[in-house]
């Protein structure tokens, strides 16, 4: 099937009947495009050729190659349709010719060729007059004409048939594949959804699973709730709603179409009603399309009830979504329905089991005023239908929660690693009169304080747990205590148990407040003894009572007027102390040591030497290349000569060298800093080391004093201050008591067990090196002269004082 380009001859009926058969073989577009371009390269010899159809996209309309004969290829997947060769054939669709002196190399740029074009032409295809598509020619040898390339007309028809067809039997397939994938989703989809019953966990997988079955910008779950539309979910990006949003009729066209209960699709971006919505967001992510079917459940008598609404925004690709997509999404919301039903009533089963223990619960709580047994009930009873791992109670003393219960354990052990955890976390609980419910999925805890994050974070890597949820216990007259759960369970609480665990700590707050008012009760017995010594004193005769009298005043008197030492007591220990570095100050090689571990050396004493040979070498060489060069230049001086500035100029930096050296040969010696004991072990094995500059020789402990830390009861802060003298003895030497005065007193206070303290800092000498880091032993502090009341009677006093005030609290 050959023809001379440029003449009129047309295909035979064998050509075309051959044709026909091979494109009737490969259904395929791209397989039949390929078979029309080889065909038209055969038609004329000596050229290549390409088949485009005509696309229309948002930017216009442009030509895609779907087929290619050899010698040329075709880079660009889209060439703009108002393109230098094309644009003429959109405006006249008519065979057209352009030989190589009518053509720059840009005008046909996407095409990759290496061979001399003689001409280019195009054979447009037109079908119902209206062009589709084009055969582009590349002519090697002769140059086309227009008439030649129209009596092609019959391969040009041809080709609109065969290309037509191929793309309907393409859309077919792949509507028919797009179907099965659709199918083989909704499987998916409910194979997942019903893989969990819990209600939480469902609402959030919802719509991640659509999304991945209908690719958006978001998807929204709403629920009903108390006859309003409620966001419980949501994914994507979606400035227009948040999850919490409320909804109802007239307020958004997601709860008027709940209210019609049909499925809705807008696909117009200038509606209304997305105006209306987009109107919330500034206009910073419009939506220009919407999806929304309802989520209705059957019941068995053939009723209706509609649970929400499943809406998707802003379709992947720009397109809008489609009633494809409208059947789609519809079919996805019976198999959304059906899981939402099982998990409601797997959630209305779980709370009626929590309701039911909740009620045993409270009625094992409401059966004792004793405070230890009504803690081991709080804190053991409710694991039956709590996920719990471990649960803790602290009760409120004196603005600070202390613990008092934890489950499994009868009485809380003392020195237990878990429970001093326990107290550092409820101590740091300590400020906060909220909630607080912590979860840690990944590496760090999840909330957006960053002191939450790090107290929280330090106590689940000590105890391995992975969520807690700490509850106030507050009530009219303050708070009295903290409820505390932990699991290793980031997920372990539902809105189930977080809202009974605050029914329980409201039956748990009064519970205890009736306990420990019924602890008070017996101070009534305390005071009935002091009233009957009253009596017995009103019934004695007026001269014992004036011997009373007088006693009492001498007494008082006695404690007002009569000044005794106060003296605050409290633990000492001897702080770290201070250790010098002595450091090589150039690098070489250490010669000799003088000096051993634990030897007394005093300030600028010999320790060691390094190797020095090399230095005094350099001095010596520096020094005679200094002398010539003086010789030099008194010569120069002599004859007048101008060398004479230069002799001087090399004669200084020989000094300088010189200075150099000595400088070197000084720092070989390393001498103690301070006076003090050597404290590196080995030392003199260091011989024949070498060090590199700043490396460390020795290390000497400082011996002009140490520092002694008295530990001083926050109570007690307020009366020692700097220059007070104190009076220490250690453990370690019980015989001998050491003295010194307060230099200064720690601004903050330090935890101590259940309390906390301050630290009063003391200086002693310390020449024999006798008080060593960690030494411990009791310590006094005279705190002046004080009325004998005061000094006597102070502790038991505070005491007092602060347990009326617990228990009467004004």
């Amino acid at each position: 099937m050959k023809i001379e380009a440029g003449s009129e001859n047309r295909l035979t009926t064998q050509h075309v009947s051959e044709l026909a058969r091979a494109l009737l073989a490969s259904p395929e577009v791209s397989t039949r495009a390929a078979l029309l371009a080889d065909a038209m390269r055969s038609a004329l010899p000596g050229s290549a050729c390409a088949l485009y159809a005509l696309r229309s996209g948002a930017e216009g309309a442009f030509f895609t190659a779907l087929g290619v004969s050899d010698e040329i290829s075709v880079e660009e997947s889209a060439i703009p349709a108002d393109g230098p060769l094309f644009a003429p054939l959109m405006q006249s669709p008519r065979p057209l010719v352009y030989s190589a002196s009518e053509l720059a190399r840009e005008d046909y740029a996407h095409i990759q060729v290496v061979r001399t074009i003689r001409s280019i032409g195009y054979l447009p295809l037109l079908q119902e007059q209206q062009l589709v598509g084009t055969f582009e020619i590349v002519s090697f040898t002769d140059l086309l004409t227009e008439t030649g390339l129209q009596s092609l007309d019959e391969l040009a028809g041809l080709a609109v048939a065969a290309v037509g067809s191929a793309e309907q039997f393409e859309e077919q397939r792949q509507n028919l594949l797009d179907s099965i994938h659709r199918l083989t989703q909704l499987y998916d989809l409910e194979k997942s959804l019903n893989e969990t019953l819990d209600f939480e966990p469902l609402l959030e997988l919802i719509p991640v699973k659509v999304a991945a079955m209908l690719p958006c910008q978001a998807i929204h779950l709403w629920m009903f709730e108390g006859g309003k539309l409620k966001l419980v979910s949501a994914w994507g990006e979606d400035a227009t709603a948040e999850v919490g949003t409320m909804e109802e009729v007239g307020e958004g066209y997601v709860a008027d179409m709940a209210e019609e209960g049909a499925p809705l699709l807008i696909s117009d971006a200038d509606d209304p009603r997305l105006e209306s919505r987009n109107e919330r967001a500034g206009n910073s992510q419009p939506i220009t399309n919407a999806l929304m079917v309802p989520l209705i459940e059957h019941d068995k008598n053939g009723g209706e009830s509609e649970l929400g609404v499943l809406e998707a925004v802003n379709k992947e690709g720009g397109e809008g979504f489609s009633e494809d997509d409208l059947f789609f999404m519809n079919s996805m919301s019976e198999t959304v329905t059906s899981a939402l039903k099982n998990a409601s009533l797997m959630y209305a089963e779980r709370k009626l089991e929590i309701l039911e223990a909740l009620v045993q619960v409270s009625s094992e709580i409401t059966s004792t005023l004793r405070l230890e047994r009504l803690l081991q009930i709080i804190v053991n009873s409710p694991q039956s239908v709590l996920p719990f791992e471990r649960c803790s109670i602290a009760l409120d003393n004196r603005g600070r929660l202390q613990l008092k219960a934890v489950s499994g354990m009868a009485t809380i052990p003392a020195g237990d690693l878990q429970v001093e955890h326990l107290r550092e976390l409820l101590q740091w609980l300590s400020s906060y009169d909220q909630q607080l419910l912590i979860r840690q999925h990944g590496d760090e805890p999840e909330t957006d304080d960053p002191k939450v994050r790090a107290a929280i974070a330090k106590h689940f890597e000590a105890s391995d747990y992975r969520a807690l949820f700490a509850l106030p216990l507050a009530d009219d007259q303050g708070r009295v205590g903290l409820l505390l759960y932990e699991s290793s369970d980031p997920d372990f609480l539902e809105q189930a148990h977080i809202e009974m665990i605050k029914v329980l700590a409201g039956q748990t707050t009064v519970a205890i407040r009736n306990a420990l008012l019924y602890r008070e009760v017996p101070l009534i017995s305390l005071l009935e003894p002091l009233v009957q010594r009253k009596q017995a004193f009103l019934r004695s005769d007026r001269k014992r009572q004036g011997v009373i009298l007088g006693s009492v005043v001498a007494g008082i008197l006695l404690l007002i007027f009569c000044p005794l030492p106060l003296r605050i007591s409290g633990a000492a220990v001897v702080a770290p102390q201070s250790v010098v570095t002595l450091a090589a100050p150039v690098e070489g090689t250490i010669a000799n040591v003088y000096a051993r571990e634990g030897q007394h050396v005093s300030r600028g004493e010999v320790l060691g030497t390094m190797d020095d040979w090399s230095w005094r070498n350099q001095l010596a060489a520096a020094q005679a290349k200094y002398e010539a060069a003086m010789l030099a230049m008194q010569g120069d001086l002599a004859r007048h000569s101008s060398q004479a500035g230069e002799d001087r100029t090399q004669a200084d930096y020989l000094r300088a060298e010189m200075e150099r050296a000595r400088l070197r040969i000084a720092n070989a010696q390393l001498r103690s800093p301070i006076d003090g004991i050597v404290m590196t072990p080995d030392l003199q094995n260091a011989a024949g080391e070498h060090l590199d500059a700043g490396a460390a020789f020795a290390q000497v402990l400082d011996l002009a004093s140490a520092r002694v830390n008295i530990a001083v009861d926050q109570a007690d802060a307020k009366l020692v201050q700097p220059g007070q003298t104190a009076a220490i003895k250690l453990d370690s030497f019980p015989a001998q008591t050491l003295h010194g005065q307060v230099f200064s007193v720690s601004p903050e206070a330090q935890p101590a067990g259940d309390s906390r303290v301050f630290y009063a800092h003391v200086l002693l000498p310390n020449e024999n090196a006798q008080l060593r880091t960690g030494m411990e032993g009791r310590a006094k502090i005279f705190a002046g002269l004080r009325p004998a009341g005061y000094v006597l009677l102070r502790a038991p006093a505070l005491w007092l004082w602060k347990t009326l005030w617990d228990w009467i609290g004004w």
